[in-house]
């Protein structure tokens, strides 16, 4: 490593530990005024609401409340929609007023400057999933760890979300960049319904090529769909053998995410933001 790498080294971390404190409180405040903490924590109001009025119904059990089942996965959609719109706003926000040139005017690394919007964004996602947790925890028989620790797992899917909507964004636009983040959770969804409970392989309309080609597309796009649906099957332990289905696509995931953030690197370095 020579003296230029070592310094751009030591550049990068001194400004991450210096900047990104100032950079997340000033994202919040960006936030705040897009209305869109009302949104995202809008939802704990509604969780509040099913507590006091709704029940639910298993077999011959009647229960009131809401199910940590319904908590995981609305939480995860409501999540995932706050992601992708908020992530792609922030930064076309700042591309069309010329606010990134200010920064970045100063000493600042612009994976930072990115950084700041990214953490900044999944640090509310965080509070508002203790939020739900401490909600259905006053009110459930016993305290649901398990949510804790499979929207532990979601969270790759949240960080793909974010450095893929980031990375579009930059080198497209935000249109292109909600577009194709809601198709490829839909898409990957479908891809994991039809491989993992055997459609494809018992198709006898698809040729052998067409379900050798859909078994690629599966393995190899990243596969959020699974670690949405795995996750949710985990919780509600409706998984006989945990380790039978779903670890791959976490380690997936976590792979697309290196790959995604080395891309995000270049586009810095090509559209010198």
């Amino acid at each position: 490593m020579n003296l230029k790498s070592k310094q751009s080294f030591s550049f990068f971390f001194v400004s991450m530990f210096l900047q990104l404190p100032v950079l997340i409180k000033l994202t919040l405040l960006q936030v705040q005024r897009r209305k869109a903490l009302f949104f995202l924590f809008s939802l704990l109001a509604f969780y509040l609401l099913g507590e006091w009025f709704c029940t639910s119904t298993f077999g011959d059990n009647i229960t009131k409340g809401v199910s940590v089942g319904t908590y995981f996965t609305l939480s995860s959609l409501w999540v995932t929609v706050f992601l992708v719109m908020m992530t792609s706003d922030l930064l076309r926000q700042d591309l069309d007023s010329q606010v990134h040139t200010l920064w970045l005017s100063r000493p600042l690394d612009p994976l930072v400057y990115l950084a700041g919007k990214g953490i900044t964004l999944l640090i509310l996602v965080m509070l508002f999933l203790v939020g739900a947790f401490a909600i259905h925890s006053a009110f459930a028989m016993e305290i649901p760890w398990d949510f804790l620790l499979y929207q532990g797992v979601m969270f790759l899917s949240y960080g793909f979300l974010v450095v893929f909507a980031l990375l579009i964004t930059l080198t497209a636009n935000q249109t292109i960049s909600v577009l194709l983040s809601f198709g490829l959770l839909l898409g990957t969804a479908i891809l994991d319904f039809i491989v993992y409970n055997g459609v494809v392989d018992g198709s006898a309309e698809l040729a052998e090529n067409q379900k050798l080609f859909v078994k690629i597309a599966y393995w190899v796009l990243p596969q959020l769909g699974t670690v949405y649906y795995h996750s949710g099957r985990l919780l509600e332990g409706k998984v006989e053998d945990p380790f039978s289905y779903g670890p791959y696509s976490f380690l997936q995931v976590g792979a697309w995410i290196l790959l995604l953030k080395a891309a995000l690197i270049g586009a810095t370095r090509r559209k010198e933001i």
